[in-house]
């Protein structure tokens, strides 16, 4: 048994298991964005001056937050044996900033690093941590990042297409890879690990740090934005974050995208808007509807939009794109349901 599966049976729990990466789960071969409705738009991504910022939410408790919404947090915990960093952003200098963050705490080794998701901005910076850095992600996240190329395309479109910003970008994949639940011990300081469920992408994650009750949702959870559904539907982000809601009792969430937010408030916000759009659509196919048609019929309601000087605030046609993918993505559930 070599070190690494040694450490995946560790953390097993009864609730998940875990495995060497990669052995379940199909490769992501495809653009989930190639299909996207007119109006949509890349979130803009670039990492060109952005700093992370640290910020102690309690003993051991960072979170790492850019100055420039909405490129990508990040955060770590520090226990009295090692580390845990959550998200490794965009490049190689970006994950060095993170290393750099970590270094100004303590010098403790970097012995655990969770993708909360498969896309380039959370998992490209994996290739500048060590090699004793054990990676850690949802098996279908391990799945997606496995076409290196698919994704780095996707994200060039994310950063106007400048190479640059991908320089020194290479594939390095998980270590191992879990199902629902992992319990990660740090020496004194217990992380808890969850998928609840797909939402932005498949393999969605939530890392859980009880002791101060935050939560850091990668894309699962964005505040100051609706959900945006890359490859799933309102129905079944709303079971997501029901679940999320029902299961955890969260009073910050450091979302991948944008600033800190209450945890429970803004798992209402959610739900509330998940439902609303599941309503509103359902409707639409119930009275036959085309997708076009459905729409311009269910424009994003300004209620769900940011407040006024929201760093988020100068991106709302993007929000709106978001709004408009997730209108098509439930559309198309329903309608295949219908006919299923």
């Amino acid at each position: 048994m070599t070190r690494r599966t040694t450490i995946a049976a560790l953390l097993a729990l009864a609730v998940g298991s875990v495995a060497p990466a990669l052995a379940q789960g199909p490769a992501h071969t495809h653009n989930p964005l190639a299909d996207a409705p007119e109006g949509f738009f890349p979130p803009p991504l670039h990492p060109g001056g952005v700093t992370l910022h640290t910020h102690r939410l309690g003993e051991g408790v960072y979170a790492l937050l850019s100055d420039k919404p909405p490129t990508d947090n990040a955060g770590f915990i520090v226990g009295d044996e090692s580390v845990l960093v959550v998200d490794a952003h965009i490049n190689p200098q970006m994950a060095q900033q993170i290393i750099d963050s970590v270094r100004r705490v303590t010098d403790k080794p970097i012995a655990f690093l969770v993708n909360t998701n498969y896309h380039g901005d959370h998992t490209f910076g994996n290739i500048a941590f060590p090699t004793s850095t054990t990676i850690i992600a949802h098996e279908a996240t391990a799945a997606g990042m496995a076409n290196h190329e698919v994704e780095r395309q996707l994200m060039l479109q994310t950063v106007s297409g400048d190479t640059e910003a991908l320089l020194g970008v290479e594939l390095r994949l998980p270590d191992i890879t879990f199902e629902d639940h992992l319990t990660i011990n740090l020496g004194g300081r217990v992380v808890e690990v969850y998928h609840f469920g797909p939402g932005n992408t498949p393999g969605d994650t939530v890392v859980y740090e009880p002791a101060t009750r935050t939560a850091w949702t990668g894309n699962l959870v964005i505040s100051g934005s609706v959900p945006p559904m890359f490859e799933t539907d309102a129905a079944t982000y709303l079971k997501t974050i029901t679940a999320f809601a029902s299961e955890l009792d969260v009073k910050t969430i450091i979302p991948g995208h944008g600033v800190p937010a209450d945890g429970a408030e803004q798992l209402a916000i959610y739900q509330a808007y998940l439902g609303d759009l599941l309503t509103k659509v359902r409707e639409q196919v119930r009275e036959g509807h085309t997708l076009e048609q459905t729409l311009a019929r269910v424009p994003l309601d300004d209620r769900w939009l940011p407040e006024l000087g929201s760093p988020l605030s100068g991106i709302v046609p993007i929000l709106r794109g978001f709004h408009r993918l997730n209108v098509k993505r439930t559309y198309d559930a329903l309608v295949a349901k219908n006919n299923g």
